[in-house]
């Protein structure tokens, strides 16, 4: 009898520690959601074409923001497997400005400053120098922007995009 107190006084023990062990993993998955990012496909005629990709972030209530940065990071190595680009390093500026030299640009995600939702438009803010990105011939301005735009408008508050910089929406590019 002893010895059957002891298997069930053991495979209780065991009951508790995988239940304790079940909540653990569920409390560390809850706290994580999936987003979804643009990014355009590589291909010779420059034409954009968007493919959609999920990455796995810390659950916030600022998605938009939180997908944005993730987007500004670029394409990881499965991404660029799959042929898919970013343009947001200072190797993808495509401009003969000073300003914009490697020597001195940073890479796009360093500019951001933040996101705002006004009556259904993100206004995307960054520092003066995400010009080196924003103001350049359009089609190098389409492979920045359209990522951009069509992540932020997977959300169905956002219906437009705005560019802000130091908070002063661009409603015209020199380009």
């Amino acid at each position: 009898m002893n010895n059957r107190k002891f298997y069930t006084l053991i495979a209780m023990l065991f009951g508790i520690f995988l239940l304790g062990f079940a909540q653990t993993t569920q409390a560390q998955t809850a706290g994580t959601m999936k987003i979804s990012l643009f990014f355009p496909k590589d291909n010779a005629e420059g034409v954009v074409e968007l493919v959609k990709v999920e990455r796995t972030v810390k659950k916030t209530s600022a998605v938009a923001d939180t997908a944005l940065r993730e987007l500004l990071k670029g394409v990881n190595a499965d991404e660029k497997k799959l042929g898919l680009m970013s343009t947001y390093e200072v190797k993808d500026i495509v401009t003969g400005r000073e300003e914009c030299s490697p020597d001195k640009a940073k890479p796009l995600a360093d500019y951001f400053i933040g996101i705002k939702i006004k009556k259904g438009t993100a206004i995307v803010n960054f520092r003066p120098e995400a010009g080196c990105y924003l103001d350049t011939a359009i089609t190098a301005a389409d492979f920045v922007m359209k990522p951009i735009e069509a992540t932020l408008k997977q959300f169905p508050s956002i219906k437009g995009v705005d560019y802000a910089i130091n908070g002063k929406v661009i409603t015209e590019w020199d380009a």
